[in-house]
């Protein structure tokens, strides 16, 4: 049996949404959550955005992070492939699109990170997931 970083370093906790359908572009998608980093960074970015001068700044900043979560959790049908590879080039047409899409595959991402559940329920996710009673 290997070593219990070994297996927490190999676990696949990383949730994927397969086949999304966005009619609004005409396109089929994977979504994956993201790593506990990216929200971290978002959520980084977020706190700065609130000592911004000027609300219209501060909305169009959110939307910006809100397009790099979403840029960074779209992915090519069954593949390993980014639809956008160059994350500077996704942020930029995202931030671009409907703020109504673009919010329910950030929501859906959020979901899939486990990002939208609260602390409790994490952890009743992570004991039913455990395959055995360890303490």
């Amino acid at each position: 049996m290997g070593s219990l970083r070994d297996a927490i370093r190999q676990a696949q906790d990383i949730k994927v949404e397969r086949d999304v359908d966005i009619p609004d572009w005409g396109v089929t998608v994977d979504v994956h959550g993201l790593p506990s980093g990216d929200w971290e960074a978002y959520q980084n970015k977020l706190n700065k955005v609130r000592f911004q001068d000027g609300r219209s700044g501060a909305e169009m900043a959110v939307r910006s992070n809100r397009a790099e979560i979403v840029a960074k959790a779209l992915y090519e049908p069954g593949s390993a492939e980014r639809v956008f590879p160059d994350l500077a080039e996704g942020i930029s047409i995202l931030s671009k699109k409907s703020a109504g899409v673009l919010d329910g595959l950030f929501s859906l991402c959020r979901h899939l990170s486990g990002e939208n559940r609260d602390f409790q329920q994490k952890i009743k996710d992570a004991e039913g997931n455990s395959g055995s009673d360890q303490r």
